[in-house]
């Protein structure tokens, strides 16, 4: 807590988890519905969890996710980012309650996954907030090319062992400041790859 929220009164209540990169998108998608189901079989875990998307492609697999697992719709709610004030406002969200925030993928631009952190933030409930990525996810493919994940396996990491690692957090903030500064734009699209391919298209390649 910052001394000016000490000083205003204000508590911070949210947990801010160590970010989890997998190998693949199927491990991180596997490793999310792990962390549910965990979540949800704790007698003192969150009363709904939201799984959050910035696109409608990972949107879609997120709540197939939540189908087939069979979890309860009352309590785990599927979200996109801009949507997720409107379906929290639904839940009629108190002081007394106990939230999960998953996010299911990194935006290109850094301010998208800002706004989602600071909207945790402002809460007035207890939140805990855990973002997941793969190493096959269009952003992190940019920050961490097929060797990466070479030399990670001949160390013996595997597929259902998430990466929680600052050092990668700070490479793929770099990449998304990248971005940011680069991108025509910020139109809508389905996916992130879609994002990239309308927004800044030339990234990756030398300036003229």
């Amino acid at each position: 807590m910052g001394l000016f929220d000490w000083l205003s009164g204000k508590k911070d209540t949210v947990q801010i988890t160590e970010e989890r990169i997998w190998l693949t998108k199927q491990a991180k998608f596997a490793g999310i519905q792990r962390e549910i189901a965990s979540a949800l079989s704790d007698p003192n875990g969150p009363d709904a969890v939201f799984l959050v998307a910035h696109f409608e492609d990972c949107f879609d697999e997120l709540r197939s996710l939540a189908t087939i697992a069979g979890f309860d719709e009352n309590r785990v709610l599927v979200s996109r980012s801009d949507a997720l004030e409107g379906r929290m406002a639904e839940s009629s969200l108190d002081q007394s309650r106990n939230i999960l925030i998953v996010v299911g993928e990194r935006h290109p631009r850094p301010s998208h996954d800002d706004a989602l952190l600071e909207f945790a933030r402002n809460l007035s409930c207890r939140c805990r907030f855990v973002q997941h990525a793969s190493l096959e996810d269009p952003l992190l493919k940019i920050v961490a090319s097929q060797w990466v994940q070479g030399v990670l396996r001949r160390l013996g990491m595997k597929e259902d062992e998430p990466i929680e690692s600052r050092m990668v957090g700070r490479r793929i903030r770099s990449a998304q400041q990248k971005i940011e500064d680069r991108a025509a734009g910020d139109t809508p699209a389905h996916s992130a790859e879609e994002w990239m391919e309308k927004n800044c298209p030339n990234f990756g390649q030398p300036r003229s």
